[in-house]
């Protein structure tokens, strides 16, 4: 009962104490005047302070109270969370036995029975992926990872992120390769064109099954491959300089901490700050040329010129690339001449999407003007390395760059600015010069193989339905699944797909 009740204030009044007690937290002397004007205590003043506190957080509280559900833990609901923890997370069987009681209480599930309920999803899903329309997919990336040792061989659409192919095989050539592509090939999938690294066995095994496919060399490793070295020098420069610092500071306790007699051990610090001078400056000199030198072949990497504003010949960017690799080559750095050879030898491969692009864009202009296209192509790619963070060092005169360029393109199209955008971001989108989807999947697939150690092939076949038919929660296809932007089928829910439907009791 409230401290107000017990006084003789009608009922305004109480509610006037309340409200300006709450209203004067953390004023000082402000509950002293509330208990002389209304003649009541300080403690009954500030208990009504409490109490309309906690009527105010009820009342505004009760719209995000989290509304109970009750489901039925029946034998198909179990059966659903054993399949859910399966794949969702990467999850042992001993991890599922230990989870379920916890998720549902009472309720206990031996080993031997987890594993049958898994072998069960594992074979409709298996049934479920042998099904599965690819007659949409031309364009792929194929990679491979391995689980202790034995090669998971896999494929991803790269319009709809599609996963196509994942396989558990004894090697990963050619012949490994091609039985991978054939089962993909029986069920329509027909690749124009496959982005891949520089294994033989993925390029063999394509020619193999698709004989007309444009083979491209992956820019992702391209890129990756010049980073790491980057990286590398920049950590050695940066020891060199420390050691030439701590030389420094070691002649000058020599100097000054001695006896003037002692000449020899002034000397000595000198020679050894000299060395370390030279090794600093020829490490620094190294990392700075091979950055130059990246630099030079990330650049020629990239269809739009932004200095001239206009597209490039596949031609000049491979001969540029092929520059820049020699650059790296006459280093005097093993990693260098190593990455120098690698860009070279995959120059022709790494512009193969240029000549497509370049095509492409120069069809679109002849209805939107070349002019109007090549703008919007600097307002792409601007806007895509300010995204992605590129080229820090220049960051506001990129922005500068982008703003003046999408100014000049709505004064050039008029209201036709925002189509022009639209078609050439929808070009772009299908540019197929990088393996990033197939190396998302890796990175997602990584966990699973270090908790099962050894993956078998019925479980690949249940997580590779669970891929595809999953929500996707960032990205491109943000709140889209695979299978639908593949089928055309919506998927409300994947356990309901592959034979697992929610409880029959849900409220």
């Amino acid at each position: 009962m409230s401290g107000l009740a017990r006084t003789d204030l009608t009922t305004s009044q109480k509610l006037q104490v309340a409200a300006n007690a709450l209203a004067g937290q953390g004023i000082y002397g402000v509950k002293t005047q509330l208990a002389e004007g209304f003649g009541i205590s300080r403690p009954t003043v500030y208990r009504a302070e409490r109490e309309a506190a906690a009527l105010l957080e009820e009342h505004f509280d009760a719209g995000h109270a989290v509304k109970a559900v009750e489901v039925t833990a029946d034998e198909a609901q179990i059966r659903r969370a054993v399949v859910a923890l399966r794949v969702v997370a990467p999850n042992s069987i001993r991890g599922i036995e230990a989870l379920l009681p916890i998720l549902y209480p009472g309720v206990q599930l031996s080993y031997g029975t987890i594993q049958g309920i898994t072998a069960e999803a594992e074979s409709r899903a298996a049934g479920f992926n042998d099904e599965a329309d690819l007659c949409g997919i031309t364009a792929g990336a194929l990679d491979e990872m391995f689980s202790q040792g034995d090669p998971v061989l896999g494929g991803v659409d790269l319009d709809s992120g599609f996963l196509f192919a994942l396989a558990l095989h004894e090697n990963r050539g050619a012949e490994d390769w091609k039985a991978v592509l054939e089962n993909g090939r029986k069920q329509g999938l027909d690749l124009k064109v496959v982005v891949k690294d520089a294994a033989l066995g993925i390029a063999n095994g394509v020619t193999k099954v698709f004989p007309e496919a444009e083979q491209r060399d992956d820019c992702f490793h391209a890129l990756y491959a010049m980073g790491k070295v980057h990286n590398q020098l920049e950590r050695s420069a940066y020891k060199a300089i420390d050691r030439e610092s701590e030389a420094e500071h070691r002649l000058h306790r020599a100097i000054y901490r001695i006896e003037a007699t002692d000449r020899e051990t002034v000397q000595s610090q000198r020679q050894k700050l000299n060395g370390a001078r030279i090794i600093a400056g020829k490490k620094i000199a190294l990392h700075d040329n091979f950055e130059r030198a990246a630099r030079r072949a990330q650049e020629a990497l990239e269809l739009v010129d932004l200095e001239r504003g206009t597209l490039r010949d596949p031609a000049w960017m491979q001969a540029e690339i092929e520059a820049a690799a020699e650059q790296m080559m006459v280093l005097p750095h093993t990693n260098c001449k190593k990455v120098g050879r690698y860009i070279k030898n995959r120059a022709p491969g790494l512009v193969l999407y240029a000549a497509e692009m370049k095509q492409r864009l120069v069809e679109a202009a002849q209805h939107a003007g070349q002019d109007e296209v090549a703008l919007a192509c600097v307002v792409w790619r601007l806007a895509q390395d300010l995204r992605c963070g590129r080229r820090p060092w220049r960051r506001h005169a990129d922005y500068q760059h982008l703003l003046g360029a999408f100014a000049l393109l709505q004064h050039r199209a008029g209201a036709n600015a925002d189509s022009i955008l639209a078609q050439v971001d929808a070009l772009w989108q299908q540019r197929h010069r990088a393996s990033s989807a197939i190396e998302g999947f890796n990175a997602f697939l990584r966990p699973f193989l270090y908790v099962h150690k050894g993956v078998t092939q019925g479980f690949l076949e249940l997580l590779r339905a669970y891929y595809n038919l999953r929500t996707r929660r960032w990205g491109r296809h943000k709140g889209t699944s695979a299978h639908a932007l593949l089928c055309g089928e919506p998927v409300d829910d994947w356990l309901s797909l592959l034979g697992y439907p929610p409880a029959a009791s849900l409220h």
